[in-house]
């Protein structure tokens, strides 16, 4: 690790962390809901590259900004040409802030809407999984719980944003239950959570979207860990020749209590 230089590497922050990296960068001119559009045109862009050929697409909303990062992207995906199935764990009139104006910039752009119900049928070829942030600190439940387990049940591949719904973001532990995502785009600063514990059989494949944000520039926000890049294995564990002994590559102790 010490002959590694950290530009090589990947920070990872926890979930306290990204919120203060988030808040910081509003504090310093960009408007909270330009920046849920910002997020919402990345994971859009990831959705497309990764399905190119996808013409509907189920959205699953909760109240929280992740829902409104998911309304802003069923917004993208309408004027894109997509079939568009929008639902949210609470009715429209129950959201505020800028998730209230996410859901309101999907409805004008002719986004339909209904409120998730547990009989409800996920229609679309692709499902967006916008229920849960990285703030979740208990096991979900009611209708989000459903709402996570209707979408294992289906046989859709799943996009999640930020994190899949019902993983720690700090420990990588399922908390009760979460969602299994076939990707999982992240943004602002890449979390811990989606690297350690259970979140190798929940994340996918892991799409970092920084959203502009240089969170290394915050110095006093130090991260929490260092992921390291594949590519720097060639270089760590050179080939070995076919005749080498074991005396000639080195030795290690282990003691162990």
């Amino acid at each position: 690790m010490s002959t590694l230089s950290t530009s090589s590497l990947r920070p990872l922050y926890k979930a306290a962390q990204v919120r203060e990296l988030d808040r910081r960068t509003i504090a310093s001119g960009i408007d909270s809901f330009a920046l849920m559009q910002r997020a919402a045109s990345s994971a859009w862009h990831s959705f497309r590259s990764r399905w190119p050929q996808a013409r509907s697409v189920t959205v699953l909303c909760g109240s929280g900004n992740n829902g409104g990062d998911g309304h802003v992207l069923a917004a993208l995906a309408m004027q894109a040409g997509l079939k568009v199935q929008r639902l949210s764990t609470k009715p429209l009139a129950a959201l505020t802030g800028d998730v209230a104006k996410a859901a309101g910039l999907a409805s004008a752009a002719g986004v339909g809407f209904d409120e998730w119900q547990p009989a409800t049928t996920l229609v679309g070829e692709v499902i967006v999984d916008a229920l849960l942030g990285t703030g979740l600190a208990g096991e979900p439940q009611g209708n989000i719980r459903q709402a996570i387990e209707a979408i294992n049940g289906a046989h859709q591949p799943v996009l999640a944003l930020d994190i899949p719904s019902g993983l720690s973001a700090d420990s990588g532990a399922v908390l009760g239950s979460a969602v299994v995502a076939d990707g999982t785009v992240t943004f602002i600063g890449d979390k811990i959570g989606l690297h350690t514990g259970d979140a190798p059989a929940y994340t996918g494949e892991i799409d970092f979207r920084p959203l502009g944000v240089k969170a290394q520039a915050f110095f006093d926000i130090p991260p929490t860990a260092w992921r390291l890049d594949e590519a720097l294995l060639a270089d760590a564990f050179a080939p070995r020749s076919r005749i080498s002994h074991k005396g000639n590559l080195g030795h290690v102790l282990v003691m162990g209590g």
